[in-house]
């Protein structure tokens, strides 16, 4: 499974939904979630180019991570029968300099230039692992291309004597490139196989929960706790005859808890105690907190004090449900 955002993405914005603004890190937060976000905003606008290549049976992968030798993530991966692409998507503005020699890219924008790693060299490096993984896996080898693509339309791209200047492009010449190797490699057999490698691929796409509380020294104690109104967002609700009321604008749910709960999940790498929400819910019973986490479809992990909770869909992307002893599970969510 992937998600339409990166497990990266999430935890930024659970953290930016419960960190105070007065915090002190909170810039810092909100400057890491802008890069992030630009980056993975960038990496979906290039699905419209795609679409518009006129080439039958293709089959695409967005943000595929494979954790099997060495970590390695591909924005757009391309599957037709007689070919493979990869494309490593770009979203700087400005004008980019290639340097061949340096192996690097430097932007100059407002007088400001700054130097980043060649996309060339990282989408050959993710070639170069994800042919390993097909090879471990027994899969056939098809001739595979690889671009580095610049999407946004304010960008000024100069390649000089750059010698890969071929495969550095913009977002609209994507589907004039798709239709070139098409009809290079015209298909071989219907797009059932793609479909095999594309399961297989998504199978082992793996991504990590970060310790990202530790990471930015922000400690429990800082975040904001109990349940924002769905309505008028007013913190916090209050737990009435197994519903949430406003105290504000008197909206009631009987779900306002689950985005808290996931948050909680995103930021404790998918380890929910008990105690814990009891303290973020606020509520007074922890046996009727216990039931409202199960109820939500966490699954319960461990014995005795060991015992905490899990998102089901959080353990199948971090591939983490084989390092944990199942006892008792909750409903489907």
């Amino acid at each position: 499974m992937i998600p339409p955002s990166s497990l990266k993405w999430q935890q930024y914005q659970a953290l930016l939904e419960l960190l105070p603004e007065q915090h002190p890190t909170h810039p810092q937060i909100v400057e890491k979630f802008r890069i992030t976000d630009i980056g993975e905003t960038s990496e979906d606008s290039l699905e419209f180019f795609l679409r518009q290549a006129n080439v039958p049976s293709l089959t695409f992968i967005k943000r595929l991570r494979i954790e099997e030798n060495i970590p390695f993530q591909i924005d757009w991966l391309v599957l037709a029968s007689s070919f493979r692409v990869l494309f490593e998507v770009k979203g700087h503005n400005g004008e980019i300099h290639f340097d061949a020699k340096a192996n690097q890219l430097t932007r100059s924008k407002e007088g400001i230039t700054e130097s980043f790693t060649d996309p060339i060299l990282q989408v050959d490096r993710q070639y170069a692992n994800l042919r390993t993984f097909l090879i471990d896996q027994q899969k056939e080898s098809l001739p595979t291309y690889r671009y580095a693509v610049f999407v946004n339309p304010r960008v000024i791209l100069k390649l000089n004597d750059y010698p890969e200047f071929a495969r550095v492009i913009t977002g609209q010449a994507v589907p004039f490139v798709l239709e070139k190797h098409s009809q290079k490699h015209p298909p071989i057999d219907p797009k059932v196989s793609n479909q095999h490698l594309a399961a297989l691929l998504i199978q082992h796409h793996h991504e990590k929960l970060s310790p990202i509380l530790e990471k930015h020294h922000i400690l429990w104690e800082d975040l904001k706790k109990g349940i924002p109104c769905p309505r008028c967002q007013n913190r916090a609700m209050i737990r009435e005859r197994m519903r949430w009321q406003c105290i504000k604008c008197e909206h009631r749910s009987t779900d306002a808890h689950i985005p808290v709960l996931y948050a909680l999940a995103l930021l404790t790498q998918n380890r929910l105690t008990s105690k814990l929400v009891q303290d973020f819910l606020q509520l007074e019973s922890l046996e009727a907190t216990r039931k409202l986490i199960k109820r939500a479809g966490y699954i319960k992990f461990g014995v005795k004090k060991a015992v905490y909770y899990a998102h089901p869909e959080l353990l199948t992307i971090t591939k983490s449900k084989s390092g944990h002893k199942s006892i008792e599970s909750g409903h489907k969510v």
